[in-house]
């Protein structure tokens, strides 16, 4: 009996550190390319490379179209009505990523947008790593995580490996930067642990796939907005233009632990999943999962109210001291946070997507709404209470909403 219990265990722990392992290892060499990229390039060049590159992760939620998550939960396990597409989601995913790219490319480079080649090489970058994360989503939906880790990594390594040489062989501007990036995506697919299948392009013409893309559509770009309008919102509302660099020196932190905590998630989800039909068995493990992610974000909250002076002193120096009060807002805001990563899984394993769309959509709108009022007078406080008001709501629609479904 012993032996049966330590066994999941064992698999669960080994899944999990592969997945840290991973995240860590592509933060790790993504931070440092950043550091050679902004030093090589200069201010001017590196706000060129970075506005370019900003418009190109608007637009991936296009080039993604829905399909990593519907690969992962539908290749978990099949939803009734979607069984008989399962075979065919991968070659949709393609075809949706190669379309929604040309598309985009051809459009920037038509139009008269300032910077449009970069921005048009910076869509070919990401509608590659589109792919590759339909690749990840496959391994996941296997629960080969030590391989997805592994695939991460080797992307990673390779892509940055030619962005260096571009610069170094031919020169250090944006357009190279992004060409390189493109060449080494494209020298990793050719690497790819499982065989790449021939795109199709009739996936969203078929109603219950397009029904769930779109719902998944919705939650990215819900969530893109009020997870990032208060560092734009506080550009434009604060009276201090330094409470931009406070803020966005604390929101890292915040980055950082959410990093940590994605692997756990892509395990979990598959948990759920595969509980999906079981209803007491499915409920018992979101109250476990959910109370787990509550302590954990408690902790990391008390932690940050005791310590928050000294981690940004050590960090970031003594000239950032006012971003020790608004990290530890932020901190707290995990007890919100952490148990809606959970929340989100469980509605996506229970088919409840446009649930979390909705309330993901209703938060981009409180979110807004609360910094626009608070960041006049506080600033940063300010963005950091509302960030605290939009999960609070968050976590409140998500546990009714949730519970009432299931």
């Amino acid at each position: 009996m012993g032996m049966m219990q330590t066994e999941p265990m064992r698999s669960f722990l080994f899944n999990l550190t592969s997945q840290w392992g991973g995240a860590l290892y592509t933060a790790a060499v993504s931070l440092g390319l950043v550091f050679v990229v902004g030093r090589y390039l200069g201010p001017g060049a590196f706000g060129n490379y970075s506005y370019a590159l900003t418009v190109a992760i608007l637009f991936v939620v296009l080039q993604d179209g829905g399909f990593r998550r519907l690969i992962v939960r539908e290749k978990t396990l099949a939803s009734t009505d979607l069984v008989q597409y399962q075979a065919h989601l991968m070659p949709w995913a393609l075809g949706h990523a190669l379309v929604s790219t040309a598309i985009g490319v051809i459009v920037v480079l038509i139009l008269p947008f300032p910077h449009h080649v970069e921005i048009g090489l910076a869509f070919l970058c990401l509608g590659l790593q589109a792919v590759v994360a339909f690749i990840s989503a496959e391994l996941r939906s296997q629960g080969v995580f030590p391989r997805d880790a592994l695939w991460q990594a080797t992307t990673r390594s390779v892509s940055a490996a030619a962005i260096l040489l571009a610069m170094f062989l031919i020169d250090a501007q944006p357009v190279v930067i992004f060409a390189g990036w493109a060449l080494g995506l494209t020298v990793a697919l050719l690497l790819s642990p499982i065989p790449l299948e021939k795109p199709e392009f009739t996936g969203l013409c078929i109603k219950d796939i397009r029904r769930a893309c779109v719902g998944f559509i919705g939650v990215e770009a819900a969530t893109i907005i009020y997870s990032r309008s208060d560092i734009i919102l506080l550009k434009y509302f604060s009276h201090c233009p330094e409470q931009v660099g406070y803020y966005a020196a604390a929101y890292r932190f915040l980055e950082g632990i959410a990093l940590l905590s994605g692997p756990l998630s892509f395990i979990w989800f598959r948990n759920l999943r595969l509980a999906r039909m079981d209803r007491e068995l499915f409920r018992s493990r979101v109250v476990k999962m959910g109370f787990t992610m509550l302590a954990a974000g408690a902790i990391i909250g008390i932690a940050g109210i005791l310590y928050s002076e000294v981690v940004i002193r050590l960090t970031f120096g003594k000239a950032y001291g006012e971003s020790a009060p608004m990290l530890a807002w932020l901190l707290a805001a995990l007890v919100f946070i952490l148990p809606n990563n959970l929340l989100m899984q469980a509605a996506i394993a229970q088919n409840k997507e446009r649930l979390y769309a909705i309330a993901a959509g209703l938060c981009a709108l409180l979110n807004i709404g609360m910094n626009m009022m608070l960041i006049p007078r506080f600033g940063g406080l300010g963005a950091a209470w509302a960030t605290i008001g939009t999960e609070a709501f968050l976590s409140m629609a998500l546990v009714f909403g949730l519970w009432k479904a299931i």
